[in-house]
Order: structure tokens, then sequence, then C-alpha cells
């Protein structure tokens, strides 16, 4: 009976204490990696945060705005006004035509002095939001680096056990 034994290569196998000593000289920057990347996502999540609440006082806002307007209606009392003051008779139906103008008027003002407010608070929300984008930007960048760096150990890790 003839055995043949084909020869083969010998693999060394590495011990616990060598891998040990290999990965814990990287845990520390994995760990430093991983920590920025934690961070880094809060900081968005926050971020993301803020602009839905803005968003959500804006719309308040236009519908405060809305529902203003909706009570102006000043043009039928105006000519109701002009027929009075055209019977040259100044009487109660005189007179609470031009309370109700006058307390009309007045919301027209705070109506007025609101959209007023919002507007210069539009300018400065744009030029927020421009900037918290461009801060969300290099957020995104900054990120997106860590990661690249993170998968780079890892593979690194990866072929330095495949290699022994």
């Amino acid at each position: 009976m003839d055995h043949h034994f084909g020869g083969g290569g010998w693999m060394m196998v590495p011990t616990q204490s060598s891998m040990s000593q290999d990965h814990s000289s990287l845990q520390p920057q994995y760990y430093q990696q991983q920590q920025q990347l934690q961070l880094q996502q809060l900081q968005l999540q926050q971020h993301q945060q803020h602009q839905q609440q803005q968003q959500q006082q804006q719309q308040q806002q236009q519908q405060h705005h809305q529902s203003l307007a909706s009570h102006f209606h000043l043009l039928h009392m105006v000519e109701n006004l002009a027929e009075a003051v055209e019977s040259g008779t100044r009487d109660q139906h005189s007179e609470a035509l031009i309370n109700e103008l006058t307390n009309h008027f007045e919301k027209c003002q705070q109506l007025l002095n609101s959209i007023s407010g919002t507007i210069t608070s539009k300018a400065m929300t744009v030029e927020g939001q421009t900037r918290k984008q461009d801060e969300t930007v290099q957020l995104l960048n900054q990120r997106k680096d860590l990661i690249t760096k993170y998968r780079n150990s890892v593979e690194g890790l990866l072929n330095s056990d495949c290699s022994r």
C-alpha cells in the first residue's frame, strides 16, 4: 500500500498574547474615533431638532397673521361711516361705526407690527440658517472623515490579523 503525503506549507497560528498586544495598541484609537462619531451624531441630532423648532415657530406665526388678516374687512365699515357722515347726523350708529373702525385699525396696527417683526426676524433667520447649514456641512464632512479613518483602522486590524 502506497501512501502519498503531499507537502504543505506551515502557517503560524497567532497566540492569544500576541494578538492582544496588537489589538491593545489600536484600541485607544478605535474608541476615540468611536466617541468622536457618537459626539457628532449627537450634535447633528440637536441641530436637526433646533431647525424643526424654528420651522414650527414660523408656521405658528404665519397662521397667526392669516387669522388676524381675516378679521379685517374695513371697506364695508368705511363705506357705512361715509354714508353716516354724508347724512350729517352724529348718532349712536355713527358712534358705534367710529368705535368699531378704531378697534379694527388698532388690530391692523398690531398685525403690521407683528409682520414687521417677522420680516426682521426672517432676515436674521435666513442668515442664521445659512450659517447653520455651513456648520452642518462641516459636521457631515468631519463625520465622513472619521468614518473613513475608522474603516481604515478596522481594515488595518483585519489585514494585520490575516497576514499573521
